[in-house]
């Protein structure tokens, strides 16, 4: 997956517990430049003589499994082009990679009052404001605090501006007297990113025993140059499934475009897909390349439900993520025997597999076929 930069840089404090909304656990994986060498982290070891003298069956190194494993990853992630991967376990990378991390605080031993910070999303565009949550808990239970204050902050930890945390119906606050307190900022002119900047948000909570509660979140505030014009096509091209997304360019750049393709119902996730391309101003399509093996071992004809498209200005870094859009486009119908049942045969990736499979035979006569 093209690698879409976020710059979050805050680290938690210590006694600081990072909790996630559900989701599930990002998947994991090896570039074919970095594949390990087994050969190389392999060290020779005295196999003890089994009783009668007979020597025991030869113990797999942990390093022989590991090469086997990323072997038959890289074979298996082959089937698909990079610009295109299945679905496989029901998660969306897109909807999971926004979701918004809170950050909890406890007393110095442990107690509470506890104190939880985040935003409430990963990221802000440009006019808007950034809306940010603060609250304190005492058993699970939300307490008033006698003031909730924040400082914010640049990339190189430079402070810009105070906000406070509100909890009256007013200045942002949505409920009053909820103990949900919120904070609204809003970057100033002279300090608009480019594209992109991250910002963390120092929070201080004072609780109604005059006890401080300290914690620290963080955001991406973007200025984008492109916009999704909500315009979507589709068409079956050479056995797979290719679906175009109008932007509308303001600046020339380079753009990134991901989305994820879901079942007729909307229920069953079935397929990720990326494009990138470099734009002038003006109205473009950007083509979503679905590749037709995945829809044919899936099983599932069309039409289909194009879920989250996910818009980005990677002119430069850090790049600047438009707001996360959900489509709901739904495709023309197509049949299952459109599509091919052909694997891609990604050449770097079936390489890297067969370097591996080397290393093994060479480090230890290990079975060379993955």
């Amino acid at each position: 997956m093209l690698a879409v930069a976020v710059l979050f840089f805050f680290r938690p404090a210590a006694g600081t517990r990072r909790t996630v909304d559900p989701a599930g656990a990002p998947r994991v994986t090896a570039h074919p430049a970095g594949a390990p060498s087994p050969a190389a982290s392999r060290t020779p070891s005295a196999t003890p003589t089994a009783p009668g003298g007979a020597s025991p069956p030869r113990a797999e190194l942990p390093t022989d499994a590991v090469a086997r494993n990323a072997a038959a990853d890289y074979r298996r992630r082959a089937r698909y082009p990079r610009s295109s991967q299945p679905l496989d376990d029901g998660t969306d990378p897109i909807e999971r990679d926004r979701q918004v991390s809170r950050i909890t605080q406890r007393g110095p031993n442990g107690e509470d009052p506890t104190l939880t910070v985040y935003p409430l999303a990963t990221g802000f565009e440009d006019p808007e404001p950034a809306v940010l949550y603060a609250y304190l808990t005492v058993d699970g239970t939300r307490v008033p605090a006698r003031a909730i204050r924040g400082t914010i902050l640049t990339e190189d930890r430079q402070p810009i501006a105070d906000v406070e945390y509100r909890d009256d119906g007013t200045g942002g606050d949505a409920v009053a007297n909820d103990r949900l307190y919120t904070a609204v900022f809003v970057p100033g002119r002279e300090t608009v990113p480019a594209l992109g900047s991250s910002y963390m948000v120092q929070v201080a909570a004072t609780t109604r025993t005059d006890d401080e509660r300290r914690a620290a979140t963080s955001f991406l505030y973007s200025h984008p140059h492109a916009q999704l014009t909500g315009q979507y096509r589709d068409a079956v091209v050479n056995g797979s499934l290719e679906v175009g997304v109008e932007v509308e360019v303001a600046e020339t750049g380079r753009f990134h475009v991901e989305a994820t393709l879901y079942g007729p119902d909307g229920t069953a996730t079935i397929a990720w897909a990326q494009a990138a391309a470099a734009l002038e101003p003006g109205r473009h399509w950007m083509t979503l390349p679905f590749y037709g093996l995945i829809l044919h071992e899936r099983g599932i004809a069309g039409p289909y439900l194009l879920r989250w498209v996910a818009l980005s200005t990677t002119t430069e870094m850090p790049n600047a993520k438009n707001r996360l859009s959900e489509a709901n486009y739904h495709t023309a119908p197509y049949d299952l025997a459109a599509f091919t049942d052909r694997p891609f045969n990604d050449p770097g990736l079936l390489d890297a597999a067969s370097r591996l499979d080397q290393d093994r035979a060479a480090a230890g006569g290990a079975d060379s076929g993955g």
